[in-house]
């Protein structure tokens, strides 16, 4: 039974929307964010990208698209939980794109100096 407690926990900790809200209870409590030594720009960026990447893998597996679609929900709350769920992708896309060129300026950069 406490396996699966702590399987349970995990999940609820691993959710983006957990995630964001503790973030934003830190903001509004004024609580420093603990920043880490930063890396060189190019494992930054590479990190963006995996950033963007998870962020459209939460799209692609939103758990309110796929209740809706599993249930048997109407056409119309499929295609609203469809809409969300392509657009929370496109900002993922996004995000890893504008990480993806960053990172080839920086290397073409680099050579162009080197």
């Amino acid at each position: 039974m406490k396996s699966v407690s702590h399987f349970f926990k995990a999940v609820i900790q691993a959710c983006p929307y957990t995630l964001v809200g503790k973030i934003c209870v830190k903001a509004v409590k004024g609580k420093p964010v603990t920043s880490k030594k930063t890396p060189k720009n190019s494992l930054l960026y590479k990190k963006g990208m995996q950033t963007g990447r998870n962020i459209a893998l939460v799209g692609v597996f939103c758990p309110f698209l796929w209740y809706s679609i599993l249930s048997g929900g109407t056409r119309d709350f499929i295609i609203l939980n469809a809409i969300h769920s392509g657009i929370i992708v496109c900002i993922g896309g996004i995000v890893a794109g504008i990480n993806y060129l960053a990172l080839n300026h920086s290397k073409h950069k680099m050579m162009q100096r080197g």
